[in-house]
């Protein structure tokens, strides 16, 4: 008679060997994807130019995860090569009751917009929040000088959005 000691182990093996578990030979592998990233991004066109060239910044927007009801976000510019003009609402927000900007300190902005009886900007959107226009002044640097604007600070339905800060560069053309 087998002693009580070796039944277990022959009892496992049987197990084994009757009933072998799922592991596959060749192992598969699923590719999980991150989530999407709510981005931000500014342009300026033209991106060159001389004095008194009026420059657009377009704040775009990608992949927003919730509705955008309101937001707000700072500013910096060069006040040696700009003079801040104003802001124009965006391709999302163009029914929005407000979206303004003003120049709170020299250099400094606040931006911001609220949708009132408008229009929400849908979930996963792409397009245009806003807009800032500035005037190239420039007088006292040389040509090809470049200068960022930037925007950070992003607050309300937007704070999450990346990367902070955002910026786009304009050169000098004399």
């Amino acid at each position: 008679m087998l002693s009580k000691k070796l039944i277990a182990p022959i009892a496992f093996i049987f197990l084994l060997a009757a009933f072998p578990c799922g592991c596959k030979k060749t192992p598969t592998t699923n590719t999980i994807d991150p989530p999407s990233q709510q981005s931000i991004t500014i342009t300026c066109s033209p991106n060159s130019g001389g004095p008194d060239t009026i420059i657009t910044i377009a704040a775009l927007i990608a992949k927003n995860s919730q509705e955008i009801r309101v937001f707000g976000f700072d500013g910096t510019f060069d006040t040696k090569m700009f003079q801040f003009q104003g802001v124009v609402k965006g391709s999302l927000t163009g029914n929005w009751a407000a979206v303004d900007g003003n120049e709170a300190s020299p250099g400094e902005l606040k931006v911001g917009g609220f949708v009132g009886s408008g229009t929400p900007v849908a979930t996963n959107s792409s397009g245009t929040l806003v807009e800032l226009k500035f005037k190239v002044t420039g007088q006292t640097y040389g040509n090809d000088q470049q200068s960022q604007i930037c925007i950070r600070a992003y607050t309300d339905d937007i704070s999450a959005f990346t990367p902070n800060p955002a910026c786009t560069t304009f050169t000098l053309k004399k």
